[in-house]
């Protein structure tokens, strides 16, 4: 019997000759700017691999029991072992976070809104929850990119820059708009600075359709967003998205496919498992005529030529099915035990269709650089109740400069701080200065001219005070000229000199001790 070749398949087989979306047919790519490898070179041993659609391996997670009050609720959290974990901050469907240059985390919401959350006094709970713009459509991804805020909503691409110093006046440009989004809208993005790229995410309009030229890839811009062209197609909502810090090589994980083989048949909870992948430029993925690795999809009308199966590429790693991956981030800090340095950490959302429902968590994977050796294990879990009813869904993990996890949680609208509590065998152990410093209260606060503050400082070492904006910038320099002297009550005085009305932090640091203080400066 002759072999069904769809009219989809003939238009993308058409294609190919003209974008390469078929791997196996490039040439060789160069090595990246630095020695470093591209994702095509790394990622090459994927296609020696037989058609497979193979759960990765999960290891048992050594965790513990602890306990999170959430809206006055209390819930039971499972950690793994000597970890900590708080309530940074209260923001309702609360979805992406980023943290800008001068170390303050900003948050979208799907209420609308850009939020930053500053913690000045750095005691892991954050001070103020300020509003930085309102009205937009789905807000999601953020980031920080030579000193401005880009974001995505559902329909744009948007640039915020400071048009004064103190930026109490932003502006906020339209770099890309009218976005075709159907069921996806999530438009995640990162910033190659390497090759001075913008990566951006457009997922599927739909479970599985025939609009593979429009959607479920990834794009390529210039830092301005022009010069957009595809970068690897076939991929059908790939939320998660970070650069792997050893070699500059994308990595995202997506979300598969839903009913292939009917809601109530016996593959339906298992199938597709969802995928990790390490892109390679040019590559194709398989979206919507196949899944894991060149698995056909079984619907009869995306029946496609076996040539064009074997052209696609596949995961590296593949996790419980129908979990809805959103967010994916290497940890490059050093305040975790050595083993998670380079290890990437994913949020899942949970299934909305599956029986038992995959469960929201936040899961760790190591693997080599490569893709190679890829392993899985249950970081944070504990947000769906046996009964299936869910209190929480984990959607961004970042990294803080402290070397903190941070999470989103969109359903209890929350921002969860987490931390290493156990002893860094990788870290010698420092002496540490014998300080105190004490920062007395601001008189008057408000002030039109001028305010004085008392403070006391002793030890040994250096003292730094610092007149921060709401935002964290800092806008002086409050130090003494010696900053090792012990002082008793000293009075420290701030004249306004041009300060903009509104709020204001001094934040004084004496060794590993910081204190702030609340300033409002009146019109």
């Amino acid at each position: 019997m002759a072999r069904r070749v769809s009219l989809p398949f003939l238009l993308m087989a058409a294609l190919c000759g003209v974008i390469s979306c078929a791997r196996a047919q490039q040439t060789p790519q160069h090595t990246q700017e630095g020695g470093q490898p591209t994702g095509c070179e790394l990622s090459s041993w994927i296609l020696q691999q037989q058609a497979h659609s193979t759960l990765t391996h999960e290891d048992a997670p050594d965790q513990y029991d602890t306990t999170i009050t959430v809206s006055g609720s209390k819930e039971l959290i499972h950690l793994q072992r000597n970890f900590k974990i708080g309530i940074f901050a209260n923001i309702n469907t609360c979805r992406g976070l980023a943290f800008s240059p001068e170390g303050v985390l900003y948050a979208t919401s799907y209420n609308g809104s850009i939020y930053a959350v500053p913690d000045h006094d750095h005691n892991g709970v954050a001070d103020s929850t300020i509003t930085i713009l309102t009205g937009r459509t789905d807000p999601h991804g953020l980031a920080f990119h030579d000193n401005k805020m880009y974001f995505s909503t559902s329909k744009t691409f948007e640039v915020v820059t400071a048009t004064k110093p103190d930026r109490s006046a932003l502006t906020t440009t339209t770099l890309l708009s009218g976005f075709n989004t159907g069921d996806h809208i999530t438009h995640t993005f990162v910033f190659d600075t390497v090759r001075q790229k913008i990566l951006m995410q457009f997922g599927s309009s739909c479970n599985y359709c025939n609009n593979t030229d429009s959607l479920a890839k990834i794009m390529e811009y210039n830092y301005d967003a022009t010069g957009g062209r595809t970068y690897a197609r076939g991929l059908r909502n790939a939320v998660g998205m970070d650069l792997d810090p050893r070699t500059n090589a994308l990595w995202v994980n997506v979300n598969g496919m839903d009913n292939l083989f009917g809601a109530n048949s016996a593959l339906h909870n298992s199938v597709p498992p969802e995928g990790v992948y390490l892109v390679c430029d040019g590559a194709n993925y398989g979206w919507p005529y196949a899944y894991g690795f060149r698995m056909r999809n079984p619907d009869p009308s995306f029946q496609v030529d076996t040539s064009y199966i074997e052209s696609l590429s596949g995961p590296i790693a593949e996790v419980l099915a129908h979990s809805a991956p959103l967010g994916l981030h290497f940890y490059r800090g050093s305040a975790l035990p050595q083993k998670y340095h380079n290890a990437v950490f994913m949020s899942y959302h949970g299934s909305w269709d599956a029986q038992p429902p995959s469960p929201p968590r936040v899961t760790v994977m190591w693997a080599d650089s490569d893709g190679h050796n890829a392993h899985v294990q249950d970081f944070m879990t504990g947000f769906q109740l046996a009964n299936g009813i869910r209190w929480g869904r984990s959607v961004e993990v970042i990294e803080g400069p402290d070397g903190s996890l941070y999470v989103s949680d969109d359903a209890a609208g929350v921002i969860y701080r987490i931390w290493y509590a156990g002893v860094l065998a990788n870290v010698a152990e420092q002496p540490k200065a014998i300080a105190h410093l004490t920062l007395g209260l601001a008189s008057p606060n408000p002030f039109k001219e001028s305010t004085t503050i008392k403070y006391s400082s002793d030890g040994n070492a250096p003292l730094s005070i610092k007149l921060l904006d709401i935002l964290g910038k800092e806008v002086r320099d409050l130090s003494p000229a010696n900053v090792h002297e012990i002082v008793k009550n000293k009075t420290l005085t701030i004249e306004r000199n041009g300060l903009a009305a509104g709020v204001y932090f001094v934040r004084a640091t004496l060794g590993g001790e910081s204190e702030s203080l609340r300033l409002v400066v009146e019109n």
